[in-house]
């Protein structure tokens, strides 16, 4: 089938932007260091214009924003945040855009957010969650607050399964009901739509029996649950049988969520094989209607959206292409200055995304950052940072795509990334020279001189870049490959630095101090309450321990442990 704009494979395609804060990770940690020029509840009204346009240029024909308490909480209020929203919404309709919110569906608390009633389980364990009082009122506080958004939406997406508050399927068919007609009463045109993350296998089924075949169930594109033989097909078959819409709930592919592992990536290879092979799965069962890809790291993510959008509309088009072609609407196609950023874009692109999904993403075997070319990136890094120095250097460009950030200031975000790279494979060389030392029988002392050596290269700095939970990801990458080469062959481990386990412990206190506030009695923690994928649950229990011994954290007899001033915490209200 020939492709084109007026004849696209997927009909409805939006960016969702993700509202995790840049500098208040996941709503428990602070990083003073991040940049908050491209955080999208820092721009302002005619920024949001500008970003809305971006997305237009990328081929996308709407926007879905994340609505969640996370987000409130680090930008002050609900209304604030719904107040940017508004702003966006005005911004896509008068340019021809769609506008959906996506919510939390069942978490109305926790992520800085101090919510002190809520109830997620009925008192009667034999008995659904929506029949307590108690839930039925927090559901409905949490319902309307979204609901304000009614007017200025052309969907809303409930999202149950994460983190899970809601185990019932009678509870979650009666709350998509209460959410849709809340939705409805002050929008009677709004579509409604649930995403299936983590949802039981009979999900869909539920839902058409309860009587709501106008609700349009979203399948993901490619975490591992999705890769089953068989298991898109057979959810298309049930779909176009009971005759509800079909969407998918791109996560991932576009953008790695920032409170994670949390970068920038060049993904536009990786989002051609997903979608080939998305295609290839179940498109003869159904083809969906509709399609979000994630905007995570705004603005710059701007280069992935831009393949993303595009090849919604043209799955066969070529990425390559698509590259030089965004590059093009930044530097108002002045062809010096685009090869000068094509070449920057190409290097983060083969440092960091690689060809496919099996490249980019962190468990899978063909992780590009455990089978790296670090010869070839060393080779390259020096032309990238003068190419990117002289774009620096460089007037304002007349022409290109409306833009929420100059692009003088665009280039300064990208710089840091380049230095992480550079020194990142500084590491794989130094780590490379290590294996070589051990196969040729050096001594010990020789060995432990090189992975002291290493342990330091391992500290890749975080500039001004977003961190997600588990820390600049290749010095994750460094320090874990290199703690595992130690293990493997009896040497000494690495060790860390004190201003990296300063740094770290400053942290776990942040999460801590967010998860008692507004608690009168200590929160008690095992170290698992933290994201080991940080730093392991050993290294990371050894910091705890220091904190007790500092005064900082009490140890119960149990192994657990809790903020010795904890009291300080105990006042704090969200509404």
């Amino acid at each position: 089938m020939k492709y084109s704009a007026d004849n696209p494979w997927i009909a409805e395609r939006e960016a969702t932007l993700c509202t995790w804060k840049f500098d208040y990770n996941r709503g428990y940690v602070g990083n003073m260091s991040v940049s908050l020029v491209n955080d999208f509840m820092t721009l302002s009204a005619r920024q949001i214009t500008s970003y809305a346009l971006m997305i237009k240029a990328c081929g996308f024909t709407g926007i879905q924003v994340m609505d969640i308490c996370a987000a409130w909480r680090a930008n002050g209020s609900w209304e604030n945040v719904h107040d940017k929203f508004k702003l966006l919404a005005d911004a896509c309709h008068a340019n021809g855009l769609n506008f959906t919110v996506w919510c939390w569906a069942a978490e109305f608390s926790g992520h800085g957010w101090t919510e002190p009633d809520a109830v997620y389980r009925n008192s009667d364990p034999s008995k659904p969650a929506c029949e307590d009082p108690r839930v039925l009122s927090l559901f409905n506080k949490y319902y309307d607050i979204y609901a304000d958004l009614a007017p200025y939406a052309d969907r809303v997406i409930a999202h149950f399964f994460d983190p899970g508050n809601l185990t019932d399927m009678t509870s979650i068919i009666y709350f998509i009901k209460l959410l849709a007609s809340k939705f409805r009463a002050k929008n009677p045109d709004i579509k409604i739509a649930v995403d299936t993350w983590g949802s039981p296998a009979d999900y869909p089924q539920a839902l058409i029996d309860a009587g709501m075949k106008d609700v349009m169930l979203m399948e993901l594109p490619f975490l591992p649950v999705w890769r089953e033989q068989g298991k898109r097909a057979s959810f298309r078959e049930g779909i176009k049988k009971l005759g509800c819409g079909l969407g998918v709930w791109g996560w991932y592919t576009a953008d790695m969520e920032i409170d994670q592992l949390a970068s920038m990536t060049v993904n536009g290879r990786v989002l051609k094989d997903v979608l080939s092979q998305t295609r290839a799965q179940a498109d003869n069962v159904l083809v969906p209607s509709y399609w979000s890809e994630t905007d995570s790291y705004h603005v710059l993510n701007f280069f992935s959206l831009y393949a993303a959008g595009h090849l919604l509309i043209d799955p066969d088009d070529d990425p390559d292409s698509l590259l030089i072609e965004s590059a093009a609407l930044i530097t108002g196609n002045v062809g010096e200055d685009t090869a000068r950023l094509v070449k920057v874009l190409e290097f983060i692109r083969d440092a960091r995304s690689g060809d496919s999904w099996d490249s980019y993403w962190w468990t899978e075997p063909g992780y590009v950052l455990t089978n790296y070319d670090h010869e070839n990136i060393l080779s390259r890094s020096d032309g990238v940072i003068l190419a990117l120095s002289e774009l620096l250097a460089r007037p304002e460009p007349d022409k290109g795509i409306p833009f929420p950030l100059k692009r003088k200031q665009l280039y300064k975000l990208i710089m840091p990334h380049i230095y992480q790279i550079r020194q990142y494979a500084d590491f794989c060389r130094g780590l490379e020279e290590l294996k070589q030392l051990h196969e040729r029988g050096s001594d010990n002392e020789v060995l432990s001189l090189k992975v002291s050596e290493l342990s330091a290269m391992c500290e890749i700095p975080e500039y001004n870049c977003v961190t997600g939970m588990w820390g600049q990801f290749e010095a994750r990458a460094a320090f874990e490959r290199l703690d595992a080469f130690c293990i493997k062959n009896g040497l000494a481990r690495p060790s860390r630095s004190p201003s990296v386990r300063f740094k770290f412990k400053r942290r776990i206190i942040d999460r801590l101090t967010v998860s008692q506030r507004g608690i009168n009695e200590p929160v008690i923690v095992d170290p698992s309450f933290y994201e080991v994928g940080l730093t392991g649950p050993e290294f990371l229990r050894s910091l705890m321990d220091e904190l007790t011994c500092e005064g900082v954290l009490s140890k119960t007899p149990g192994g657990m442990y809790y903020l010795s001033d904890w009291e300080s915490s105990r006042f704090d209200f969200s509404m």
